[in-house]
């Protein structure tokens, strides 16, 4: 019963908006049906950490640190702003290096979104605190293979969902306007993110 409680409270959770769902979109709209779900892949990944670190007490250390919360919303702000105006910098430059190729790594950009995801954090910390796996390996097995699983197979149906060929005219026609649109929208929500972090906005 709390398995099934826990999954559905996962799949509210990851349906609701947030980071993730956002570079989803952005995703779509800037590189494609192929890195979008490469980026979904990242994300479900990033989940599989999260599990991992609440399931192994590693979340909760991190929890009662209120500096290492601090760093995870700021290096996130900051990130998304990064993912935000790499697009526009990438039109004033065509220059590219390892490192920019590396940064720009799809799976990489879901990973590294989802781990700097503080909602993501304190979900994983306060599910598993309230559930009671003791020494039971197999009903943890199951959490940290059904999480990951899910939340990478949602944001791959809205990957394909948003890149379906019924918008595709939409998008060509205004695939500049869209993309401007969707990168402003990242590095809004980056700067948002700052200035909750360190004013403490609701």
């Amino acid at each position: 019963m709390m398995f099934f409680s826990a999954a559905l409270a996962h799949l509210l959770a990851v349906m609701s908006p947030g980071p993730d769902t956002a570079i989803i979109f952005h995703q779509s709209f800037t590189k494609g049906r192929k890195a979008s779900v490469l980026t979904a892949l990242g994300i479900g990944f990033g989940i599989f950490v999260h599990c991992f670190f609440a399931i192994s007490g590693i979340s909760l250390l991190i929890y009662s640190v209120q500096e290492a919360k601090l760093l995870i919303k700021i290096f996130g702000g900051l990130y998304l702003l990064y993912i935000g105006l790499s697009f526009f910098i990438s039109k004033r430059s065509s220059d590219s290096n390892e490192l920019k190729s590396f940064l720009q790594n799809p799976f990489l950009i879901g990973l590294i979104t989802n781990l700097l995801n503080i909602k993501a954090f304190l979900f994983t910390v306060s599910l598993f605190s309230l559930i009671n796996l003791g020494p039971n390996f197999i009903e943890a097995l199951m959490y940290l293979l059904y999480f990951p699983i899910v939340t990478a197979a949602w944001f791959s149906f809205v990957s394909f969902a948003l890149t379906h060929d019924s918008l595709g005219d939409i998008f060509n026609k205004y695939s500049n306007n869209i993309q401007v649109i969707s990168s402003l929208f990242i590095s809004v929500l980056g700067i948002l993110l700052l200035i909750q972090t360190f004013y403490g906005l609701r």
